[in-house]
């Protein structure tokens, strides 16, 4: 990191400091990063391919999406699923025989050799019908043992270690009971074993939580194989006593579960989901082979650092992981989407009230258009992402916004269906289904929930949004921002962020959108104005911006709408030419009308906003004030009471 850089971070915390550290050091320069840039790329995205797969591609992609689906449809019972709160042995065996653990691992060592877009495409299906299926799938094929070995391990390692990866389910664990968002805390560990001064292996300890396909039933692994996040030390006080983080080392390990000292311990449950087999395994003492840590090899670290070969990567690996991750999240979304909508339109039109069905009724009509727009927007920004994915392209800022987008859409495209269906929605299919035939709107809704907080909780997903995105300002202001800058640099920097702010008045355009001027206006000029906005703020606020929040929010979302607008109109423009029969851009359009209100009324609260009034407020309200009006009345449940049932 620069000076400037250390000094701001510090600031901030010891999680800040590691990721700055860890984080691409190159400006993220696909769409969201132009649209923060003022120069939308409307060319580069009206042009590019829209995933159209080869005709060997597609012939491998509609192979397994056929077996899959008829797999789905035959034997997973997604009400027996939910009743019993578990996933069949029967059914891991049969996704085993299919294949379908080894989508995205090359043909040559087992897999199936599917892109990641005809993956994804798969995946949508699976979250559709069943979310237990969506999720073994996910956690093993997108963020699992197959994605580090496959982008990180050597040559042996891929020929050991992918051919047994895709028989089973893998499992990844990263989160611990004090590290969610912030790496600092990880207190899992490795410790270096010598035979003089060599490295020949490691010692884990430790515990990780809420990790997926970890666990069958109590005390008995489902996972054959962990991908497991560790600091990497010389001796375990280390964990507790060492303050610098340059001089912590971060390593990603394969853990055999049958290893002696892997105690997966009893399955969480959750009021969604319940299909999901996930635990909180602890690791006493396992020992692990040098030939299983994963990473880059560094000379750099191991010259100056005095780290082994492929350590101090562990992070790196595991936040690549994460972006694929997020697209999987908000693919996943989609097909949930899709599928809330397939019931909210069946019920309307199955049900009457007042007088006629309730696809006569403006409200409901608006909410059925609401969910139709949205999808075309979340389609095309997950296939935008899986795209510059495929291409090799940094995907963090799209994978970040398709998973922010998705995941918020989706819960008002399942609220808007709960809504429409009524007490019948709120009521358990366990229950309902004594009367009538029932879809499943109590799995949809609680199923869906969580994706706002999977892979990055999206109120920590738009402040990486911002950082990311603003990094070429970041760069160019940076003297500006410390106590230690000479006048020389600080107005070298002045200069830089004027010709930042100069460049955004100039306006791009493409010929390609010639049929929604209005909307493709909009998004140039409000484009220019973020820019602007964010030079500005920055310039005002200096090193204070990192931690005004609600600013940063409402930059980083009309960034996000912004790229949802461009998307949605190239593809509707795609669709129309390949479906001729349909006017897509219809939708489109209504997308647009409703996001560009959206997008003015955040730009009106960035300078017109009580964000100092409610600052002060929870300040107060912090410091037990206004209790008598809060509190009066109730019986506070204390953290005496919390302590689950007495008996």
């Amino acid at each position: 990191m620069a000076r400037e850089e250390v000094n701001i971070a510090k600031g901030l915390g010891k999680g800040v400091e590691i990721v700055e550290e860890l984080r691409n050091k190159k400006s993220a320069d696909n769409l969201f990063a132009g649209i923060f840039n003022g120069s939308p790329p409307f060319d580069d995205v009206a042009s590019i391919s829209w995933l159209r797969p080869s005709a060997e591609e597609k012939q491998k992609r509609d192979k397994v999406i056929h077996d899959l689906v008829r797999f789905l449809i035959r034997k997973v019972d997604l009400y027996t699923i939910d009743n019993e709160a578990s996933v069949p042995l029967e059914i891991f065996k049969g996704m085993a025989e299919l294949g379908l653990y080894g989508m995205k691992v090359p043909e040559g060592l087992g897999g199936k050799g599917l892109s990641n877009s005809s993956y994804l495409d798969a995946l949508g299906y699976a979250a559709s019908w069943s979310s237990a299926i969506y999720i073994v799938l996910s956690a093993h094929n997108t963020i699992g043992c197959p994605f580090p070995v496959m982008y990180y391990g050597t040559e042996e390692q891929k020929a050991k270690f992918l051919p047994e990866f895709v028989k089973w389910p893998t499992a990844f664990c990263l989160t611990e009971e004090e590290a969610g968002s912030d790496a600092a805390n990880i207190k899992t560990h490795a410790v270096r074993v010598r035979e003089g001064n060599k490295i020949v292996g490691y010692r884990l300890f430790g515990q990780k939580w809420y990790t997926t396909n970890i666990i069958l039933s109590d005390g008995v692994a489902l996972a054959r194989y962990l991908a497991v996040v560790a600091r990497i030390v010389n001796h375990r006080d280390e964990i507790e006593n060492e303050k610098d983080y340059r001089k912590f080392c971060y390593g990603l390990f394969i853990v055999p579960t049958e290893s002696k000292g892997v105690d997966v311990g009893t399955r969480n449950t959750f009021i969604g989901m319940r299909g999901i087999h996930n635990s909180n395994p602890k690791f006493n003492d396992v020992h692990i082979p040098i030939f299983n840590l994963i990473g880059e090899r560094r000379e750099d670290w191991e010259s100056d650092r005095g780290w082994g070969p492929r350590e101090g990567s562990g992070l790196k690996v595991a936040f690549e992981s994460l972006n694929t991750g997020r697209i999987a999240i908000a693919k996943g979304c989609l097909g949930v989407a899709k599928q809330a909508l397939n019931i909210s339109r069946w019920w309307s039109k199955k049900r009457s009230q007042l007088g006629g069905p309730l696809q006569n009724k403006e409200l409901v009509q608006d909410k059925l258009v609401y969910g139709a727009s949205n999808i075309l927007a979340m389609e095309a920004m997950i296939n935008y992402a899986s795209n510059c994915f495929e291409n090799g392209q940094d995907v963090r800022l799209e994978a970040a916004a398709a998973k922010v987008f998705c995941s918020e859409r989706t819960w008002q495209i399942v609220d808007n269906m709960m809504q429409l269906r009524g007490g019948r929605g709120y009521e358990t299919w366990q229950s309902l289904s004594r009367r009538e035939i029932t879809p499943p709107d109590d799995m949809i809704w609680l199923g869906s929930r969580p994706n706002r907080i999977f892979e990055g909780a999206n109120e920590i997903l738009v402040q990486f949004i911002f950082r990311e995105g603003t990094d070429k300002y970041i760069k160019a202001g940076m003297p500006l921002m410390s106590k230690d800058s000479s006048i020389f640099e600080k107005a070298r920097a002045v200069l830089n962020l004027v010709g930042y702010y100069v460049r955004s008045m100039q306006l791009w355009s493409s010929d390609k959108f010639k049929s929604h001027e209005i909307h493709e206006k909009f998004i140039q000029h409000r484009s220019g104005r973020l820019a602007r906005k964010v030079i500005t703020k920055s310039v005002r606020y200096r090193t204070e911006l990192a931690v005004k929040q609600l600013t940063l929010d409402r930059l980083s979302r009309i960034s996000i709408n912004l790229g949802a607008m461009l998307l949605s109109l190239a593809y509707a423009r795609r669709l129309n030419y390949d479906r001729m029969f349909y006017d897509y851009s219809q939708l489109a359009d209504v997308f647009c009308q409703a996001t560009r209100k959206e997008v003015e009324s955040l730009f009106s609260d960035l300078d017109s906003n009580d964000d100092d009034l409610r600052y002060k407020v929870s300040k107060e309200l912090l410091n037990d004030k206004f209790d008598d009006l809060l509190l009066g009345g109730i019986i506070p449940i204390t953290e005496y009471d919390m302590r689950g049932p007495k008996n």
